[in-house]
C-alpha cells in the first residue's frame, strides 16, 4: 500500500474531489481525517471509507476560522498521533465573479477567504504540526488552471488561486529543510455534481466558441474530455506518496489540455 502508516488530513472532503481523494488515500492504507463544514456529507464519506475496510474519522471544521482549523489539526494529532499529509480542497468559484472592473467587492473578498485564506490557515497549522512531529510530510494545495492562463470574467477567483500558486512555491522553499514538500494541483473543469448543475443551467458552455474562448472556459476546450474526480485523486495520491519524494514547489495542471488551446 502506497500510504501505509501515514495520516492524512483532507479539507472539504465531504463530497466531490475531496471525498474521492479521501477514499483513494484510505484504500492505499492511510488513516484519514475527513473535514468539512457539512457534517452530514463528512460523516457519509467516513461511513463509505469504513464500509470498505478503511480507517477514518470526521471533524467538522470551518477553514475560514483559525480557531476551528487549529482544533481540527489538534484532533488529528491527538487521535492518530501523527500528521503526514495535508490535502487542501476547500474552495470554489461562484457566478457572481466577474472582471476586475465589474466584480462586486464582497465577491472579491469572499473568493480570497474561500480560496486563499482557507489554504493559508490549513498550512499554517498543519505545517506547524508536521514540524513539531519531525516526520516530514506532504502538503497538497488545490489551485485551478485559470491561475496559469489568461481567463476573462472570473478575476476574483483567478486572483485567489494565483495566490495559492505563489504561496505553494514559497512554502516549498521555506520548509524543505524540514522534509516537508509542498505542491499544488490545478484542475480544469471536473465532472462533479456541482459541474453537472452548472452545465444544466448554462448549456452554452458545452459548445466551443471562438468568440468567447477567453471567458469562462467552455467544456469543449477540454481536448480529451472533462476531468474526472478520480484523475485528481490519482495525482494527489502520487504527491502524497514517497514516489514523489523529490517533487516540491510544482503546480500540476490536470485540465485535459484546455490550457494548451
Amino acid at each position: 500500500m502506497r500510504l501505509k502508516d501515514k495520516v492524512a488530513l483532507i479539507t472539504g472532503a465531504g463530497q466531490g474531489i475531496g471525498a474521492a481523494g479521501a477514499r483513494r488515500f484510505a484504500r492505499e492504507g492511510a488513516r484519514v481525517v475527513v473535514t468539512d463544514l457539512n457534517a452530514e456529507a463528512g460523516e457519509r464519506c467516513v461511513s463509505e471509507i469504513r464500509a470498505a475496510g478503511g480507517d477514518a474519522i470526521f471533524v467538522r471544521c470551518d477553514f475560514t476560522e483559525e480557531e476551528s482549523v487549529a482544533a481540527a489539526v489538534d484532533k488529528t494529532v491527538t487521535h492518530y498521533g501523527a500528521l503526514d499529509i495535508l490535502y487542501n480542497n476547500v474552495g470554489g468559484s461562484t457566478p457572481q465573479d466577474n472582471a476586475v472592473t465589474e466584480v462586486p467587492m464582497e465577491e472579491f473578498w469572499s473568493a480570497i477567504r474561500r480560496d486563499l485564506l482557507t489554504t493559508f490557515l490549513a498550512c499554517r497549522h498543519g505545517i506547524r504540526a508536521m514540524r513539531s512531529l519531525g516526520r516530514g510530510g506532504s502538503v497538497i494545495n488545490t489551485s485551478s488552471f485559470v491561475a496559469v492562463i489568461g481567463t476573462l470574467g472570473c478575476d476574483a477567483y483567478t486572483a485567489a488561486k494565483g495566490g495559492v500558486n505563489a504561496i505553494t512555491r514559497s512554502m516549498a522553499v521555506e520548509y524543505a529543510p524540514d522534509r516537508i514538500r509542498v505542491n499544488a494541483i490545478a484542475p480544469g473543469a471536473v465532472q462533479t455534481d456541482r459541474m453537472a448543475r452548472f452545465l444544466a443551467s448554462n448549456p452554452q458552455h458545452l459548445k466551443f466558441s471562438e468568440r468567447n474562448r477567453h471567458r469562462r472556459p467552455e467544456v469543449a476546450s477540454h481536448l480529451v474530455g472533462l476531468v474526472e474526480v478520480d484523475d485528481i485523486a490519482a495525482m494527489a495520491l502520487f504527491l502524497a506518496s514517497d514516489e514523489s519524494r523529490h517533487i516540491t514547489g510544482t503546480i500540476q495542471v490536470i485540465d485535459s489540455g484546455a490550457s494548451a488551446t
